[in-house]
């Protein structure tokens, strides 16, 4: 991942993307069901770059409001997981789940403004 932020000029990225892709990957194989996939692609509309994280896994999934939910009460954000998807959710732009045939995927945004 490192190697090819930096082919893509997009380097600056690197730290915040370790974090969501560990914290992505760690829940899909603490949580999920394998196969697990990652996938990195990156997006430019008008000047603008975002990354594009994502990580699927043969799991149902699960529900992101409810996961959101505990973030506003900080008792319930205590009795649970979901702490490392509050990481998610600072350092993405914007971050959620999909549903799919086969499985589900987490997929986050990454992005600074082009130079």
């Amino acid at each position: 991942m490192r190697a090819q932020l930096e082919r893509w000029g997009r380097g600056e990225l690197t730290e915040d993307a370790v974090l969501v892709v560990s914290e992505l990957l760690g829940n899909a194989f603490g949580h999920g069901a394998g196969p697990v996939r990652l996938s990195l692609a990156l997006h430019e509309r008008a000047g603008h770059q975002w990354l594009m994280i994502q990580v699927s896994d043969t799991s149902p999934g699960f529900d992101t409001e409810v996961i959101r939910a505990r973030w506003t009460r900080p008792s319930a954000a205590l009795s649970g997981g979901g702490h490392g998807l509050l990481l998610v959710g600072a350092l993405s732009r914007a971050w959620g789940d999909r549903h799919h045939r086969r499985g589900h995927a987490v997929w986050a945004d990454l992005s600074r403004s082009v130079a």
